[in-house]
């Protein structure tokens, strides 16, 4: 078996937004068994993810919070952290609020945000957290938190593309900004990243990066698409991402993800 570590994105890449389906499940289990390392690598803050890596069986590690922050998934210890610095962290805030925008801080346990709101709630839903509401900026909080693993902001789908390119010009090379959604506009670390977490986790267990494997469907996934020795988009993933993959799979509808891992089990992928 030529890949021993794979990194899957999450949302629109392994789970459908319903559940993780059994052919993954089995899939991911029979890849374990025969010695590969199965990492999620999600935008979701860990205890946002932690409870689906209990259903895969798997007390791997995972990279969370937009490649922010390596985990072990069944301590919660930090094994690596890029953090956001607070001048940084404090001008993306800034420019969501003064764009009107929901904005986020996060941190290991929690996002942060100014005031409670339905935009918020409804993230914090479907991640199973509720917000810290701080009853100020969030461009103010960020000053009181000892590190800042990501700011995002929610914004409108027919601006995101503008605001990325705006935010970037902005704060230059002080961070990588970015989408993972239609609304979700994130700022990490320029050390941060799927793709920079990807090659920590990778030298954490002596794996060469040539024996990874990343898999994506949104801009947020592509350093690490680049990264690994085999980067793949699964059909559903946005077009720029599958012109970079060296592979494209099934949809995240059609068990893309559990495709590669019986391919790569069957020696068919080199």
């Amino acid at each position: 078996m030529k890949y021993k570590l794979i990194a899957s994105d999450f949302d629109n890449t392994l789970y459908d937004e319903i559940a993780l389906s059994p052919r993954a499940l089995k899939a991911i289990a029979a890849y374990r068994a025969a010695g590969g390392k199965f990492c999620i690598a999600t935008g979701r803050i860990f205890p946002a993810i932690r409870p689906y890596i209990s259903q895969l069986g798997a007390d791997d590690e995972v990279i969370a919070c937009q490649g922010s922050a390596v985990y072990h998934a069944g301590t919660g210890e930090v094994i690596d952290r890029f953090a956001l610095d607070h001048d940084t962290a404090v001008k993306a805030a800034s420019y969501f609020e003064a764009k009107g925008d929901v904005c986020h801080a996060y941190d290991d346990a929690h996002f942060h945000v100014a005031r409670e709101n339905p935009l918020s709630k409804m993230y914090g839903e479907y991640c199973g957290l509720s917000p810290a509401v701080e009853g100020k900026l969030i461009s103010d909080y960020i000053r009181e938190m000892p590190f800042v693993n990501k700011v995002i902001g929610i914004v409108s789908e027919d601006t995101i593309d503008d605001k990325v390119l705006e935010l970037r010009s902005l704060i230059g090379d002080r961070a990588e900004v970015t989408k993972s959604a239609p609304m979700f506009l994130e700022v990490t670390s320029l050390r941060a990243g799927k793709g920079n977490a990807l090659v920590s986790l990778a030298r954490h267990l002596s794996i060469p990066i040539s024996e990874t494997v990343a898999v994506g469907d949104n801009l947020n996934d592509l350093s690490m698409v680049e990264m690994a020795g085999l980067g793949c988009a699964v059909e559903n993933a946005i077009p720029y991402l599958k012109e970079r993959a060296g592979l494209v799979l099934p949809s995240v509808f059609d068990d893309g993800v559990a495709t590669l891992i019986e391919r790569i089990l069957a020696d068919e992928i080199k």
